[in-house]
């Protein structure tokens, strides 16, 4: 009887030891697990923290003028956000030609613009293990453009020399949000698209025409630079309605806007 007992007490302690191995095996797998999820939670550490963006995208769609040149610097604030600026130079396309409606003759051209934005980015997920900025990223944008223009011209079929001018200013301003995506390569150049841009827009302008003209042939000029700047600009209608078609004057509009753009660049 004592030796059955003490076969089974050793079978006991044989189970037992088991199981207490079995359950520190388990212990250990589920801390594991629980490591290689909460390393998959942090960041991963940027290769770079900068980078300078060239964008094309007024140059080659918008304006289709190559003098309009935006850059963009991008700074990450932390392993996963960051913040940019961006600044360019834009001109609109000449929309008057020399001579309008047999009228006036244009005799010089001054036109300017500035766009200017400031970006906040939130990269969720790091594409493939690469670091932000490289992947999605979500954010939100305020962004301001602005153009100046001034056509000075002569009164044609007239017995004496006489002139005037069209001066012209544009404001819009956007306060919207951004989907895109990053692709770093080889931790140095990035493409930028930004895909869905969407924005609560606030459009102003003003338009003067000084002369020696009566009013029909001022609303004459006005209605065909309307047309003209709608033809070429349709979603400046936001500045307008079916029943006001005249330019002259100043007005403000709020509307939706939508922001899209592919930028190059170099990440450091």
């Amino acid at each position: 009887m004592h030796v059955r007992m003490n076969k089974g007490f050793l079978l006991l302690l044989l189970l037992a030891f088991l199981s207490a191995n079995s359950l520190q095996a388990e212990e250990k797998s589920d801390s594991t697990r629980k490591e290689r999820k909460k390393e998959k939670q942090v960041p991963l550490t940027p290769y770079h923290w900068n980078v300078i963006k060239f964008n094309p995208t007024p140059m080659l769609i918008q304006f289709v003028e190559v003098r309009n040149i935006t850059l963009t610097y991008e700074r990450l604030i932390t392993r996963d956000m960051s913040l940019s600026l961006q600044a360019g130079y834009l001109i609109f396309p000449q929309l008057i030609n020399d001579t309008m409606l047999n009228l006036v003759v244009f005799n010089s051209h001054e036109k300017y613009g500035v766009n200017l934005s400031l970006d906040y980015r939130y990269y969720p997920f790091s594409r493939n293990r690469r670091p932000a900025p490289d992947g999605l990223y979500i954010g939100a944008y305020l962004s301001y453009y602005g153009f100046q223009f001034k056509n000075n011209f002569d009164i044609i079929n007239t017995t004496v020399d006489q002139g005037g001018s069209m001066k012209g200013k544009l404001n819009i301003f956007n306060l919207g949000v951004s989907l895109g995506y990053q692709f770093i390569f080889w931790k140095r150049f990035s493409l930028d698209l930004l895909l869905f841009g969407p924005s609560v827009s606030i459009y102003s302008g003003s338009f003067t025409i000084d002369g020696a003209l009566s009013q029909d042939e001022i609303k004459n000029l006005d209605q065909e630079t309307v047309d003209k700047l709608l033809n070429r600009f349709p979603l400046l209608r936001n500045l307008f309605n079916a029943d006001q078609l005249e330019f002259t004057g100043t007005r403000t509009r709020t509307s939706f806007g939508f922001r899209y753009a592919i930028q190059l660049g170099v990440h450091f």
